[in-house]
């Protein structure tokens, strides 16, 4: 019997009742991480609640390896993990928050240190399988992450006090580093600025980029080493985007290949210290004054600043939009020109384009046609 396709497993967790009948409980997807004909992770919530709940991965027998290594890592760490042969070839592997095989050991070690409650017992924030889990504790918002968090620590330290950013609480045991997979930064605010419109904040937000962007010349010559920006760059969005997508929607894949080598350039002048992905919910706020604090530095790099710019104004109307330029140009921001404006957007909008087949979208297929011919009109236009 031959292995079914990718398309044909994405499509199975994203209808609920096939997804809940699989792991033998009510759930749906939340979250999706593809590797075409290798592996799908699933971030699985209740669908009353939106509360997070677990991971499931379903493996092709390429990748049974994987799921015996999981298993092992989940018990040396006293915690439990279901595996299921399907019969077709491939593995179901399911698990608590808990027992996330590339998170455990840090939830582990947060829980014996009294820093952070059990993962299924809190109050999570965010969770993304395999990559991060951010609740909200006693002694403020923790974050575990499978990477290394040492570079954003090293210039949350430095950046604190020029940029309004949340304070960094002390975590005696956990930040014995390096390598650190745990911190904690002290809670404030009453949400961000992707749930809560506020022209004032926002306004404080561009403020905020701005003074951020100040510091480029600034930076430790260690500091500067250690962004993102300074290391060879990766694949671009587009390359990544194809590798999927032509798994699953393959004349979705040839469109944004084609859009890849006409998108318009960005300015090849000075790079600053980019946040690396500035939106609406990186940005704290407190209502009563409109105070903000950006947080996730972790995408933090040397950067044009028209994709801070524009990855902010990809995702917000006019009127907000003018807001964040404002409040930006006010702080002594250098505002980029129109056509430098129009690339920002255009770039991040495409390093988004499958989010909706990310977040576990049943119409992502649908969503990303859209967002394809919009940016394929823009495009044209310019």
């Amino acid at each position: 019997m031959s292995t079914p396709s990718t398309l044909t497993v994405v499509e199975s967790v994203l209808d609920e009742g096939r997804l809940s009948a699989l792991v033998g409980r009510t759930v749906r997807a939340a979250r999706l991480r593809v590797k075409p004909d290798v592996s799908l992770t699933v971030g699985l919530e209740h669908p009353g609640t939106g509360r997070p709940v677990g991971w499931a991965r379903l493996l092709w027998p390429v990748s049974r390896v994987k799921a015996d290594n999981a298993a092992r890592r989940a018990r040396r760490h006293g915690r439990r993990t279901e595996q299921h042969e399907l019969g077709d070839g491939m593995i179901l592997q399911l698990g608590r928050l808990a027992a996330d095989p590339a998170l455990v050991e840090h939830t582990d070690a947060a829980a014996r240190r009294a820093v952070a409650l059990e993962p299924d017992d809190a109050r999570v924030l965010r969770y993304n399988p395999l990559r991060r889990l951010v609740m909200r504790t006693a002694v403020g918002v923790v974050r575990i992450t499978s990477t290394p968090q040492d570079d954003e620590i090293l210039l949350r330290d430095l950046i604190e006090g020029r940029v309004p950013v949340p304070e960094r609480v002390r975590l005696p045991g956990t930040e014995t580093g390096p390598p650190v997979h745990v911190s904690a930064l002290r809670l404030v605010g009453d949400g961000d600025l992707g749930r809560v419109t506020s022209l004032g904040a926002t306004a404080a937000a561009g403020a905020g980029l701005a003074a951020l962007h100040a510091l480029t010349g600034r930076l430790p010559a260690e500091a500067a080493r250690r962004l993102p920006g300074s290391r060879p760059a990766g694949r671009r969005p587009e390359a990544a985007h194809v590798s999927i997508l032509r798994a699953l929607a393959p004349p979705l894949a040839a469109r944004v290949e084609a859009l890849g080598r006409r998108l318009p350039a960005l300015p090849r002048g000075r790079r600053v210290l980019a946040h690396g992905d500035f939106t609406p919910d990186q940005v704290l706020v407190r209502l009563e004054d409109d105070a903000v604090w950006l947080t996730d530095f972790d995408r933090s790099r040397l950067a044009p600043a028209e994709l801070d710019l524009g990855s902010y104004l990809a995702v917000v109307d006019p009127e907000t939009g003018a807001a964040l330029l404002r409040g930006y140009a006010d702080a002594g921001g250098d505002l980029p020109d129109g056509a430098g404006l129009r690339a920002g957007i255009a770039h991040a909008r495409m390093a988004r384009l499958v989010e909706p087949l990310r977040h576990a979208d049943p119409l992502w297929r649908t969503r990303i046609d859209q967002a394809l011919g919009e940016l394929e009109e823009t495009c044209a236009a310019h």
